[in-house]
């Protein structure tokens, strides 16, 4: 016999896992003021859809966001390495 589990409440994951939300606060830091872009790359990559790739800002040809994609992956990879370490 199984037990029977009781639902207590709901866990749901913090605002920052939201895709729309982040991209939201985004879009309020940069209409503030607060971030100032040059070049911003997205990359959506659904469980239906392959990978996309958006760019926007004044330095968005495809240029800038291979080496926008390129730097991101190095700072990564550093930010990995260093909670391995941890």
């Amino acid at each position: 016999m199984k037990p029977e589990l009781k639902v207590v409440g709901e866990i749901k994951p913090p605002p920052y896992k939201d895709p729309a939300t982040m991209l939201r606060n985004i879009a309020d830091e940069i209409e503030q003021g607060n971030l100032d872009v040059n070049t911003i790359a997205v990359v959506y990559w659904g469980p239906e859809l392959p990978l996309a790739i958006y760019g926007g800002g004044r330095d968005s040809e495809m240029y800038h966001l291979a080496f926008a994609f390129g730097a991101a992956q190095q700072r990564l990879l550093l930010c990995a390495n260093h909670v391995a370490e941890d």
